[in-house]
């Protein structure tokens, strides 16, 4: 029979936990930081906002947060160069990933269409 460690006592709750479940705990406070983390450090820069936007493939609304910083920056007088060569790049990308959406999308039409063909013959 396998015995069961219980290593340690949560101070938190007075409770006895066995190893998997102390793991599982620390794993789910260190996630539950590091996203409270990640929303305030985007929240206050609007860089870390538009790379997390590009991380999740959102390239329509990182350019258009982009847009919005550099309109923001030049209203304010600021130097708004970094905001247009990050606007070059991210625009680069939407048009990429649209470009590959348009590919794919017209193979799978084709697909159709020679099924449609075949199956008239």
């Amino acid at each position: 029979m396998a015995k069961k460690f219980i290593n340690d006592i949560d101070d938190d709750s007075n409770e006895v936990l066995d190893k998997k479940s102390k793991r599982k705990l620390a794993k789910a406070s260190r996630t539950k930081e590091q996203q409270q983390r990640q929303q305030g450090d985007a929240g206050s820069d609007t860089m870390s906002q538009v790379a997390l936007l590009c991380q999740e493939n959102s390239w329509r609304k990182a350019v258009q947060l982009c847009r919005a910083a550099r309109a923001k920056a030049e209203a304010e007088g600021k130097d708004c160069t970094m905001f247009e060569m990050v606007l070059q790049k991210l625009e680069r990308s939407l048009r990429r990933q649209m470009a590959a959406s348009f590919v794919s999308a017209s193979q799978a039409m084709l697909k159709k269409e020679y099924l449609l063909d075949v199956g008239q013959q």
